[in-house]
């Protein structure tokens, strides 16, 4: 029989071991629900018009669900808001080089980002983020989200929660589902949508720390926001022709 001092010390020893060994990274939040930034009734669809802003000012703007969190913006902030949805105001994916795309399409003026002093404390729907970018002029919102799941390989539940440094047989698919709504400014009205999905496996043994593991989810989140916005410059030319020509025939 083992003494209850050495016991004890034991037991110490074995949560301490299981504590400090086993270390978890607790995979990112919940997108945010682009439905309900859409009309709740057909009727009430098909009586929003488009304003036609063209040439345009964007705005662009991440929406997550509701209390999301991630390991990145644990540490570094740039999460805002309660209601349906919240806001990212951190970048962590989008780059310069985003910016300088959708900029050199023509028709458009400039891409603005929204802060938290212009943003109100609450969201219920579009309204509250329409009324933020036409305080910076915005004509068009252009509204993103980000849907990313973590799987054991050939598994279809995803995980919540990811040990670190599990044997190197072991692969994990991270899958990163882009969305996104470009809305008018003024009236509400939906001019189009995206969606674009990247996927990529990880070997588990390359994820021997936090940081490590939130990189792959960043950088399958920057490669479905990379076909995003090259989704949206292969569609501008087609939907400026679209609601050019409409704005024409009704003068």
């Amino acid at each position: 029989m083992i003494p209850k001092p050495f016991a004890s010390l034991i037991l110490c020893l074995f949560l301490i071991s299981v504590f400090s060994g086993c270390a978890t990274y607790i995979t990112p939040g919940t997108k945010a629900d682009l439905d309900f930034l859409a009309p709740d009734h057909i009727q009430k669809g098909f009586q929003v018009k488009p304003s036609n802003p063209f040439p345009a000012i964007i705005a662009l703007v991440r929406l997550q669900g509701p209390n999301y969190s991630n390991y990145y913006i644990r540490r570094h902030g740039g999460l805002y808001g309660k209601g349906l949805f919240s806001v990212v105001t951190i970048k962590e994916v989008e780059e310069e080089a985003h910016l300088e795309r959708v900029i050199a399409l023509p028709q458009i003026n400039g891409v603005v980002s929204l802060n938290r002093m212009l943003l109100p404390n609450r969201f219920n729907g579009d309204l509250e983020i329409r009324g933020a970018a036409s305080k910076l002029h915005a004509d068009l919102v252009f509204l993103y989200t980000f849907d990313t799941a973590f799987y054991h390989e050939d598994a279809s539940k995803p995980l919540t929660a990811i040990t670190l440094g599990l044997s190197p047989t072991r692969k994990i698919r991270a899958t990163t589902t882009a969305s996104a709504l470009l809305m008018d400014t003024r009236t509400g009205y939906v001019y189009s949508a995206y969606e674009t999905t990247e996927s990529q496996k990880i070997q588990s043994n390359s994820w021997a720390s936090k940081d490590s593991a939130d990189l792959a989810r960043r950088v399958t989140e920057k490669h479905a926001f990379d076909k995003l916005v090259q989704e949206f410059a292969d569609s501008w030319p087609r939907l400026l022709d679209q609601y050019k020509t409409k704005a024409l025939a009704n003068i």
